[in-house]
Formats: structure tokens, C-alpha cells, sequence
């Protein structure tokens, strides 16, 4: 059984010796952020982007950072040294710190952790998603989007989904229109016009995904942001998921299916825009 080395705010643990305050923030309330970062041959993935959008996410949640890009970016090395993985993920969470007294009084600086973990294969391809609507869950949608640590409700209906032999959910909103994954976007292709849900619905603007689109365009495709309602759904001739740790998976749902031609094509670009990036 693995048993990775941590970094646990100042500290190398390893996961079975791995212990966080109980007055830690993100533990009592899920007040933090955190990134779930990609790194192939050793080497992070676009990290600047995660460190833009956490920068983002920690000014609008007014928790105040003195540590530099350049300090993060050093312990996000030192994780995958320490460790025996190649390829894989780390997750970095960041806190308000350690509660003192009440609840709205924190000491001390915030509190940084790091895990690291393998990325596991997922070879049953193309993956089953299924449709709920996000008012039947606590989800918490943030304007503009940040990666809070509070996933609750995704939390509850990715279990729901796979009760159903579903691999992902796909949140529909109150207006009938599809937003995002449980932990991943999704994307529609329909004719040469590759679509994906506006970040206006309070969508996660996500690492993977704007990279997808950037290689959609290079390939021809015509890429838009847009409101895509579920009824139109049925009508698209291709369909996939994207995240960091999951790269591209072309997906289908009940009562739909497709050739997956240009999804495929997208994969393997994306695939080796991924190693390029990490020589």
C-alpha cells in the first residue's frame, strides 16, 4: 500500500503519520482554496495558470498570502522528489490558519498542504454520464468561480451517480441549463463547433479545459462558450469530460452515443501537448 510523504504546513510526513490541527479553518469550516496540479516526467503541468486562479481565489476570499509563486512552485518539486512518482497529481490546499477563540478570529500565518498521488488509468472508455439537476444538492455556486474546498454537494452527487453506474454527474441549473461536472467541465461537439458551458453560469474556469480549447482551435475547430440547454443535447455529435487528472474522456448518457471522430482526434493532441510541455 503506498504511503506518499506529505507536506503538512512547514513539515515532511509521510500519509500515515500525516495529522492537521483540529482548528485548522479548512477543517471547521472549508475556509480555503485548492488546486489540484498535473505533473508528467517529473515536471508540473501549467503551473502558472493554477497559481493565477489561486491568487485570484485567495483575493476574493480575502485571505491574505505573503509566500511567492516561487515558494509554492519549490515545495511542489520538493513533493514530486520526495516521492517515487513520474507521472500523477498533487493537491495544494490553502487555509485562513488555525482558529483562535471564535470563530471569525484566526492566529498565525494560513496553513499550506501538499499530497501527492499517482493518476489512475481509466481504460473503460467511452465513459457513462448522467444529468441531475444541482437544485437536489448543496452546491455552492461562487461569481466569479473560485476552488473552494467546500464539495459537499458534488461530493453527494458523484456517489449518486455512481450508485447508477455512472462515471460522472452533469449538473443541469434552475433555467434547464447544463453547467459542469461534479469534478470535471464537459464539452459538446456539434458539426466543426466544439461548445462548453459559459463561465457566466458560475462554472469552474478550468486548467484542463481552457487548454482543450486552445487545441481546438489550433486543429480548426470553431470554439464557443455558450448556454446549451439540455434539450439540445441530444443533438450533439460528440460529447467528452475534461479535468487535470483525467486529461480528455469522451462520454456518453443514456439514449445517446457517437463515433467520438473528433474527440479522439482532440485526445491525442492534448496528450501530446502534455508531454511536450513537460520535457
Amino acid at each position: 500500500m503506498l504511503n506518499p510523504t506529505y507536506y503538512i504546513n512547514g513539515k515532511w510526513l509521510k500519509k500515515s503519520n500525516s495529522k492537521i490541527s483540529i482548528n485548522d479553518a479548512g477543517f471547521l469550516f472549508g475556509d480555503g482554496l485548492f488546486e489540484t496540479i498535473r505533473f508528467q516526467n517529473k515536471k508540473l503541468f501549467l503551473i502558472n495558470k493554477h497559481f493565477s486562479r489561486l491568487k485570484n481565489g485567495l483575493k476574493i476570499i480575502k485571505i491574505k498570502s505573503h509566500i511567492k509563486d516561487e515558494q509554492l512552485e519549490a515545495i511542489l518539486n520538493k513533493i514530486i522528489k520526495k516521492n517515487e512518482f513520474s507521472n500523477g497529481l498533487i493537491r495544494l490546499m490553502i487555509t485562513r490558519g488555525e482558529l483562535e477563540g471564535k470563530p471569525w478570529n484566526y492566529s498565525g500565518p494560513i496553513c499550506i498542504y501538499a499530497s501527492i498521488r499517482p493518476i489512475s488509468p481509466i481504460s473503460d472508455l467511452p465513459v457513462k454520464v448522467i444529468y441531475f439537476k444541482e437544485d437536489n444538492y448543496p452546491i455552492i455556486r461562487y461569481k466569479p468561480a473560485i476552488k473552494s474546498m467546500n464539495y459537499i454537494g458534488n461530493m453527494l452527487a458523484k456517489k449518486d451517480a455512481e450508485k447508477l453506474n455512472a462515471f460522472e454527474p452533469v449538473f443541469i441549473n434552475n433555467n434547464g441549463l447544463i453547467t459542469e461536472c461534479a469534478l470535471r467541465n464537459i464539452f459538446y461537439i456539434k458539426e466543426n463547433t466544439l461548445l462548453t458551458p459559459s463561465e457566466k453560469l458560475g462554472i469552474l474556469p478550468g486548467v484542463m479545459r481552457s487548454t482543450i480549447m486552445k487545441i481546438g482551435t489550433k486543429i480548426g475547430l470553431e470554439v464557443v462558450e455558450s448556454n446549451i440547454h439540455k434539450n439540445e443535447i441530444q443533438f450533439m455529435d460528440e460529447a467528452f469530460i475534461s479535468s487535470t487528472g483525467v486529461g480528455l474522456l469522451p462520454c456518453f448518457w443514456k439514449g445517446w452515443t457517437s463515433d467520438f471522430k473528433l474527440t479522439n482526434q482532440l485526445q491525442k493532441y492534448l496528450f501530446n501537448y502534455i508531454n511536450n510541455t513537460c520535457k
